[in-house]
């Protein structure tokens, strides 16, 4: 089993939507040990002010990761210009909550498009272009509301059930062909994610309390984590036992998570949601 050191040594490494968040955090760590670090982001200022505060083996390239073709033309860029890819963090993405009775059909469609068209897109194009390299790891970013039921949370975590599915069936179809696949999984973080979030008949100030006082990991620990079992070419990434554990309770004893679940929403409704 390779160590992170041995994994990552003078490899090209892009990840995808590291102008913030966990992204910016796998960013920081991986300029340590990568020959190449390539940030990906559709904001240029937030990119570059990354770039700049690492080492000179941390560049930045503006792309709109929701454009196919803008991706495809700029991986092939990459690949050709620094070495062929080796690893792919697909970190983009948004955040909404509310209960789907309060949310309006415009806002599911743009969490669908937000949320999987950008992994999508770098998935594909980065695929294939590590068929022809020969190897290559992807690693694409879900939630642990990806792997079960989080309540106010089910439009956000069916576009993260999608790509939970999407990764775990190319994980199989990859491995014949040199390439690895993961899924990660991260529980709560820190982020400004949830800043910029949509809200449908939330209270906002106390979700953003909730969010920032009672965030179960930083992102530093979270992109660690991460990190750490990509190295290990684990299939699914959790950040953290508390949500290996739900995990663990929704597939063993459904009935047991239902329990749980019934009484977050009863506690939501009596003091988060606002729409009447």
């Amino acid at each position: 089993m390779p160590t992170i050191y041995t994994a990552f040594k003078d490899k090209v490494i892009i990840v995808a939507g590291g102008a913030s968040g966990i992204g910016e955090h796998l960013a920081r760590q991986l300029a340590s040990f990568g020959k190449t670090v390539i940030i990906l982001d559709r904001n240029k200022k937030a990119g570059t002010d990354v770039a700049k505060k690492l080492t000179k083996n941390v560049i930045f390239e503006q792309v709109e990761l929701i454009n196919i073709k803008e991706v495809e033309k700029l991986l092939a860029h990459l690949n050709k210009t620094y070495g062929p890819i080796d690893y792919f963090f697909n970190t983009a993405g948004i955040f909404m909550a509310g209960e789907m009775r309060d949310t309006p059909v415009k806002n599911w469609h743009k969490v669908m498009e937000s949320n999987l068209q950008p992994v999508i897109n770098g998935m594909t194009a980065v695929y294939d272009i590590m068929q022809k390299n020969g190897h290559g790891h992807i690693i694409n970013f879900a939630s642990a509301a990806g792997l079960f039921p989080v309540p106010v949370m089910s439009i956000y975590g069916s576009s993260k059930f999608a790509i939970v599915g999407m990764s775990l069936g190319l994980r199989i179809e990859a491995k014949s062909l040199g390439i690895k696949v993961s899924v990660a999984c991260p529980t709560i973080v820190n982020t400004p994610l949830y800043d910029t979030a949509i809200y449908n008949g939330v209270n906002v100030p106390k979700a953003l309390t909730f969010f920032k006082k009672r965030t179960i990991q930083k992102p530093g620990l979270a992109a660690s984590r991460i990190i750490a079992a990509t190295a290990k070419n684990k299939a699914i990434i959790h950040t953290a036992a508390s949500t290996r554990f739900g995990w663990a309770v929704y597939r063993f004893s459904p009935s047991l998570y239902m329990v749980g679940a019934r009484r977050a929403i009863k506690l939501y409704r009596e003091n988060g949601r606002t729409a009447k």
